[in-house]
């Protein structure tokens, strides 16, 4: 039970105009490291991004799907196909027992064990290549995870994999701190104490950090899923019954209002509204309650429930405060819409920086997500968390690039030049009753929609890389990836192979086509249709448009790009690609087009369509 009554704000672009006294910004602390490689040379447009493209990637499970060891025909198929992906980053992630065993007292490493040398392998494999590896550890269940043999643990590690030439770009710790696993949860001063005394070890071993930087939190941003973009969270001081935290509106003669709040109870009633001529004298206003709708996820992994109250006929008022009462729960203002007969203000509560409130019991404390609070910490070379969509619990697809868009305006000031990564990202999915996750949606044709969709929002929104959840899955009911291991649950999946699955193809596209030190833009989009243009390092383009509505859209774009010929892929939802012999994309045709002065792209219904200059 929470013993605090929580406004988590979210951040807007609307300018609002609110009353009484102002939000206390948080100093973004300045981060060292590893830097985001530069963005190659472009003309310069209004629609270029703010971003160090690295490139789009996945996470992949570095034990081979059958034996032991890798064998010859695994190794060369995971080659095989992984090459034509020409991936961004990769993450690769240890498990303790492949390489330690022992308690908070001590314990023996074994870096001959066949476990650990398919990792170091598969790590060495990327890192010969160039490519960026994020790493870190899954599970720690022997070790306290703020105890200084942790940190040395994967110290010596980090300096065996230095060593053997296998060097991970980023060091994220160990997996989703903020997420309870095996009874255990981690508070974000655990997580300052850990990464501390990682830094700290680092430093003592001499682990070269021009090499592998401290980077994360590596935590689950399931909040930012599920309330659309809550990056900032400000909370009340504890207090005694009758004191409380309110939000103020102004609006001559205003008359309507929704605003759509979260709140961790089924039942909530901490929720009122209030009006005022002169904002000062305030009269309680009767608001139906409005029926509760369950989320998916809430802060730290509870559930939330989302309130939707709406109003009309007001009169005689010019304020609107929205107040919560003395609550141990968890509260969560998404939007808000108020109007008069001629004005209108759309309030996403997505600008921290605009946002005043009226507090009658004391200041504001910053309760910043642990991404944002990592990021501003000064720990970290680069910044990195999950983030996964939610569109199979019925969200607007659309949501992401709004979110993820206000999420790195916050994230990269704190930076100072190091990588937005998101570690993790993908499609949520739904559990079965034992606990277990139902992937089934990665064999579904529609797959190869929602995760281009997800991609192109995401590089539009300024991250500089992003590794999907992921390659060839990580064990009998964890078959997450664009191919099976071969030895998924039969009850619980039915392509029980190692062919390749419908999203291997617009992935491995986007992955192959948006190479890292490319320059993103983000071209105007009509409804339904996502929309990204790339300028890439040797001068050529990618365009790629992902159509998620039932009739053929047409886009126009204005890029710099002179004439150029595009090679087209296709990918319609239902239909079967155009691929090679190992099943890979092949092209479907060549468009000339000169888009400097405006020209077209089509994209048929449901579908995704990836023009390139590139072969």
């Amino acid at each position: 039970m929470r013993s605090r009554s929580l406004l988590r704000l979210r951040p807007a672009r609307s300018v609002r105009r609110t009353l009484c006294a102002t939000l206390i910004a948080t100093a973004a602390a300045l981060g060292t490291g590893l830097a985001a490689p530069a963005p190659s040379a472009a003309t310069t447009t209004d629609d270029v991004v703010d971003s160090h493209w690295i490139g789009l990637g996945y996470n992949q499970n570095p034990q081979p799907p059958s034996g032991t060891s890798w064998s010859t025909a695994d190794w060369n198929r995971m080659v095989s196909r992984t090459d034509y992906m020409k991936p961004g980053v990769v993450r690769i992630m240890f498990n303790l027992p492949w390489f330690w065993s022992g308690t908070d007292a001590g314990g023996t490493y074994d870096f001959t064990s066949a476990a650990y040398l398919n990792a170091e392998k598969v790590i060495k494999h990327y890192v010969d290549k160039g490519v960026p590896v994020v790493s870190g550890l899954f599970g720690i269940d022997n070790l306290t995870y703020t105890s200084p043999n942790t940190a040395a643990v994967q110290t010596t590690l980090v300096k065996h994999l230095q060593a053997a030439g296998a060097a991970p770009t980023y060091w994220v710790g160990v997996n989703e701190p903020n997420v309870a696993n095996d009874a255990k949860s981690h508070t974000y001063a655990e997580w300052q104490t850990a990464t501390t005394a990682l830094a700290s070890a680092f430093a003592i071993a001499g682990v070269d950090t021009s090499r592998t930087v401290i980077s994360g939190a590596d935590s689950a941003e399931a909040g930012i899923s599920s309330y659309g973009g809550d990056l900032g969270g400000h909370t009340a001081p504890e207090c005694n019954s009758g004191c409380n935290a309110a939000l103020v509106w102004k609006l001559a003669a205003l008359n309507t209002f929704t605003a759509q709040i979260y709140a961790d109870s089924a039942t909530d009633t901490a929720i009122t509204f209030q009006t005022s001529l002169d904002g000062t004298t305030w009269k309680n206003l009767a608001v139906a309650p409005p029926t509760p709708v369950a989320q998916v996820t809430g802060k730290n992994g509870s559930g939330m429930w989302r309130y939707t109250y709406t109003a009309s006929g007001i009169t005689g008022s010019k304020y609107l405060r929205l107040s919560v009462a003395s609550s141990t729960r968890e509260h969560s203002i998404g939007s808000m819409h108020i109007a008069n007969n001629s004005t209108t203000i759309d309030d996403a509560l997505d600008d921290l920086t605009q946002t005043q409130a009226d507090m009658n019991t004391g200041t504001w404390k910053s309760n910043n997500s642990w991404w944002l609070r990592s990021a501003q910490s000064g720990l970290l070379g680069a910044s990195e968390a999950h983030f996964y969509g939610q569109e199979l619990y019925g969200a607007d697809p659309a949501y992401v690039e709004p979110v993820m868009t206000e999420a790195v305006s916050q994230i990269r000031p704190a930076t100072r030049g190091g990588a937005v990564l998101l570690g993790e990202t993908g499609t949520k999915a739904r559990q079965y009753p034992d606990g277990t996750k139902d992937y089934r949606f990665a064999l579904e044709t529609t797959q190869a929609l929602r995760m281009a969709d997800l991609a192109v929002q995401e590089a539009r929104s300024g991250v500089d890389g992003a590794a999907a959840w992921c390659l060839d899955g990580y064990a009998a009911t964890t078959f997450c990836g664009m191919w099976g291991r071969g030895d998924e649950d039969p009850d619980k999946v039915s392509a029980h192979s190692t062919a390749l699955r419908p999203w291997f193809y617009t992935w491995s596209l986007l992955t192959r086509y948006l190479p890292a030190g490319s320059v993103i833009h983000t071209p105007a989009e009509p409804t339904g249709v996502r929309v990204l243009a790339a300028q890439l390092p040797g001068g050529g383009w990618t365009f790629a448009l992902v159509n998620r509505t039932s009739v053929t859209q047409t886009v126009r774009l204005t890029e710099p790009t002179g004439w150029i010929t595009l090679n087209k892929y296709l990918y319609t939802d239902g239909a079967t690609p155009s691929t090679d012999a190992n099943g890979f994309p092949t092209k479907v045709g060549t468009v000339p087009k000169n888009f400097t002065n405006g020209q077209t792209l089509s994209v048929g219904a449901n579908s995704v369509a990836v023009f390139t200059t590139e072969p």
